[in-house]
């Protein structure tokens, strides 16, 4: 039978062995091991990307070591989540064209009386860049948006609200183009694996009070679920 060290061992020893000093993190069953470096700030994600992914992106360094009988294992992006206990913020990972494309979804409203329409607003959001979104292929959209030209009524004299919602396409800008790559470089491998990998991670959190305390990793695939913890660096 084989061993399993305790997830604190674990933690400790990827630590000195990485000779980090950034919060890290690992867990292990009998199928796979994990291990992360959590890169916080913005400044801490555009040294590990080598370019400025923008605000509110959380960077995690993911470790993942296949331990089954047969040495293989099917890793999957969509099966890691970050959660933030200060806030109970989730998310899952965000893929480089989520973060740097091109593609821009606005959604449009007008509000609109019987006498025509008197007022209107719009919002851009990258388009296939948030799970639950048309273009995203995990889901379409999500039930807060109005389906394009979708009238809300009330009365005949009370203000309605017309949606409409439109793809348009950007011209990709040098840093743009700079950020996509190193996106895609360091995006941690998915699919079937034999060997350890290793790889970035990217999540979306807003605000700016988390605390390494705060973050859980977890990779939900079950059996089995796997969940670790950060540990600040101890100090020399």
């Amino acid at each position: 039978m084989r061993n399993i060290f305790p997830i604190w061992i674990l933690a400790t020893a990827a630590m000195a062995q990485t000779g980090t000093s950034l919060p890290a993190g690992a867990a292990a069953d009998n199928k796979m091991a994990l291990e992360a470096k959590l890169y916080m700030t913005r400044d801490e994600a555009k040294k590990a990307l080598g370019a400025d992914p923008g605000p509110n992106i959380v960077v995690v360094e993911v470790t993942v070591t296949p331990k089954a009988d047969d040495g293989k294992m099917y890793l999957d992006h969509d099966e890691f989540l970050l959660r933030s206990d200060r806030d109970g913020q989730r998310a899952r990972p965000l893929m480089p064209a989520q973060l740097a494309g091109t593609s821009v979804m606005v959604i449009g409203s007008r509000g609109v009386t019987s006498g025509g329409p008197v007022m209107g607003g719009e919002r851009r959001v990258p388009y296939g860049g948030i799970p639950g979104v048309p273009g995203d292929p995990r889901g379409g959209p999500p039930p807060t948006l109005p389906h394009p030209q979708q009238n809300q009524v009330g009365s005949p004299t009370a203000g309605a609200s017309e949606a409409t919602i439109s793809i348009e396409e950007q011209k990709a800008g040098r840093e743009q183009n700079l950020l996509l790559d190193a996106l895609k470089e360091k995006l941690l491998p998915a699919g079937e694996i034999d060997k350890p990998v290793t790889g970035l991670l990217y999540f979306s959190f807003e605000g700016t009070k988390h605390r390494v305390k705060h973050f859980e990793l977890v990779y939900r695939k079950a059996p089995p679920r796997i969940a670790l913890r950060f540990e600040e660096p101890k100090k020399k």
